[in-house]
């Protein structure tokens, strides 16, 4: 350990040597809490991003008095920031507490797998009220916590309890674990959760409030903090179904509601008038009072909700899901605000037949994050993928920010990256021949490269469509477009018990193995990213790109080429995730090294070329 690694022990940095580049990294994130600034970092895989910002975090908190909140949406960052906070405790003899904060739904020990949101909420509150929560009763008794509760409570402070930890202990003592957990909470230093403890107003006004926390005494770490605007806008937006509604209807006749049934009805005729498209696409904007003008001339709105909510509340004590509740949600929200949202009623193809959807959009996430940034203490925005990072800035509507970017920690010759400008997947180039030759690109790729190969596409019609022109000696792995968490882990598994033979994922951007999984060492050895996922240029597109244009006068990058630039990151990625690991990441299109698209890849060891073989060939012979 060198003079300079030692003075990072008074930041409480866990470990003994310093990676290339995160001296600066933390130094940053020093100026920036000091500052009371928002650091947005956009820092590369292996620079040591949350041993960096925790150690720096804890310090500045253990000072001044601050709580830290790290929020992220990866399961696996909530387990490295309890082992990292863990080192720190032991290292430094350290006495502060932890809670790992995960959904109220996911901590419970009942039987509630298939209720969401409100339905959970409203099924909760009702058995606690009724008493005949037997994990809760043996918790609190008269909302005050039981002995046993209390002896628990104080035993677990000293302790630093990933969240699965925390709900066995929850069943084992017959307690609830998400009670246990916030009441571990109002004494944590750190509180580690997803992003909608601090960024959905309902549960963040609510979780204040218990905690009696004040937003000015918080530091926020924000992980993988390229999620963050698309999470915080998909948190504000709601849809209606016409399957909502058919389930809704069903279940007013169960339990004897016969005027809802009618109303239901009404509802929906008001959707089917609605629904007609005058384009292939069967898609366009409404506006909030034709809506509400249409169910105003059956039944009065106010009056809808009133009844919805009353029949919602009943049903849900004799079950725990209720449609009309989900209805309910819907309804309300539609009243909600003009700037910033998007209203469209759309139709698509179902195994249920034709389903029309309504909905409730939201395209501008600062209307809830600009604020928060401005109120909160300091912070770091953090993510790998975070570029650009002035399009983070105006997402978020942060004002008193640090931008940085940081250089990658790992040997450039570990990792060759190339431009492949032999096919394009420009819609008006798809046809069988264009087909034909993107799977032989492909097929001479993955030959050259030794061992796991991924190949991601913008859709999974578009890798069926390459795909029946694909062969290969190795094995191939299909992702479908629903899969279940075990179904992943099994075809993930399978994956890379292939590795010495090889195999080939075909799979595809932004979905199930884009992002949030790791492949180090021989598990993979090239990614390929065929073509650029741009979104389909539908009615949403074009209103984000408007909506972007006239606030930020940057409505084709931000609501366009950005975003499916990051997900082209996003899974190039997945390759080389450790200093010792080595390969090849291949983007393959034309549009690669088009200026708009080419300014977006990282440039270290960057090359354009027809003549991929020659370069492959090279680099796994020198590693050979």
């Amino acid at each position: 350990m060198n003079s300079d690694d030692r003075n990072y022990e008074t930041n409480y940095f866990p470990y003994t040597t310093i990676r290339s580049g995160q001296k600066e990294l933390i130094e940053d994130i020093e100026t920036a809490f000091s500052s009371q600034k928002i650091l947005l970092a956009n820092a590369p895989t292996g620079l040591g991003k949350t041993a960096s910002a925790l150690a720096v975090a804890l310090k500045y908190a253990l000072e001044k008095d601050k709580i830290v909140f790290f929020l992220t949406n990866r399961h696996t960052q909530h387990q490295l920031a309890v082992n990292t906070l863990k080192l720190i405790q032991e290292k430094f003899k350290l006495d502060f507490a932890v809670v790992d904060l995960i959904g109220k739904k996911w901590m419970c020990n009942q039987d509630v797998a298939k209720l969401f949101g409100n339905d959970f909420n409203e099924y909760c509150k009702s058995v606690v009220e009724k008493g005949e929560c037997e994990f809760y009763n043996r918790f609190k008794e008269k909302n005050n916590l039981t002995v046993e509760a209390k002896l628990l409570v104080k035993e677990l402070q000293s302790q630093i309890l990933h969240n699965e930890q925390l709900i066995a202990l929850g069943k084992e003592k017959k307690m609830c674990s998400y009670e246990i957990s916030l009441s571990l909470a109002k004494k944590a230093k750190v509180i580690i959760g997803d992003y909608y403890y601090l960024f959905n107003p309902y549960v963040q006004s609510t979780l204040f409030k218990k905690l009696d926390l004040e937003i000015e005494d918080i530091i926020i770490i924000v992980d993988e903090g390229h999620n963050l605007p698309s999470r915080v806008s998909e948190m504000l937006s709601s849809n209606l179904t016409s399957l909502m509604i058919k389930n809704g209807v069903i279940e007013a006749k169960k339990f004897g509601y016969p005027g809802m049934i009618v109303w239901l009805q009404e509802l929906m005729k008001v959707l089917d008038s609605l629904a007609v498209f005058n384009t292939a696409d069967k898609e366009k904007l409404v506006t909030k009072d034709l809506f509400r003008y249409k169910i105003e001339s059956v039944v009065n709105y106010d009056r809808l909700l009133d009844e919805l909510e009353q029949a919602a509340e009943e049903i849900r004590k004799k079950q725990p899901r209720s449609y009309l509740g989900g209805i309910l949600s819907f309804l309300s929200s539609w009243l909600g605000e003009e700037e910033g949202f998007v209203r469209i009623i759309s139709q698509k193809p179902s195994k249920y037949g034709p389903v029309t959807s309504l909905s409730y959009s939201c395209l501008d996430p600062g209307i809830v994050t600009a604020d928060i940034f401005k109120q909160v203490h300091a912070g770091v925005i953090m993510s790998g993928t975070l570029t650009p990072t002035f399009m983070y800035r105006d997402l978020l509507g942060i004002k008193n920010s640090i931008e940085k970017d940081y250089k990658s920690p790992f040997l450039p010759e570990n990792k060759l990256s190339l431009v492949v400008t032999k096919t394009t997947t420009r819609f008006t180039s798809r046809n069988d021949m264009m087909y034909q030759q993107m799977a032989a690109v492909c097929s001479q790729i993955e030959e050259l490269v030794p061992g796991n190969v991924a190949l991601f596409f913008p859709s999974y019609k578009l890798r069926d469509d390459v795909g029946l022109f694909f062969s290969s000696k190795k094995k191939l792995f299909w992702e479908k477009a629903e899969m279940s968490k075990e179904e992943k882990e099994d075809l993930l598994n399978k994956f890379k018990e292939a590795r010495k033979e090889g195999g080939v994922l075909l799979a595809v951007t932004g979905a199930n193995f884009a992002e949030g999984i790791d492949l180090p060492g021989d598990l993979l050895q090239g990614v390929i990213v065929v073509g650029l996922p741009l979104a389909r240029p539908g009615i949403k597109t074009k209103e984000i790109i408007n909506y972007y244009e006239k606030k930020f006068g940057r409505g084709w990058d931000y609501g366009y080429i950005y975003p499916a630039m990051n997900k082209c990151l996003q899974s190039s990625g997945r390759c080389i995730r450790t200093e010792n690991d080595r390969g090849v990441v291949v983007y393959l299109d034309e549009r690669f090294a088009w200026e708009k698209y080419y300014n977006c890849l990282p440039k270290e060891g960057l090359i354009v070329t027809q003549k991929f073989e020659e370069h492959l060939r090279k680099f796994f012979n020198e590693e050979g």
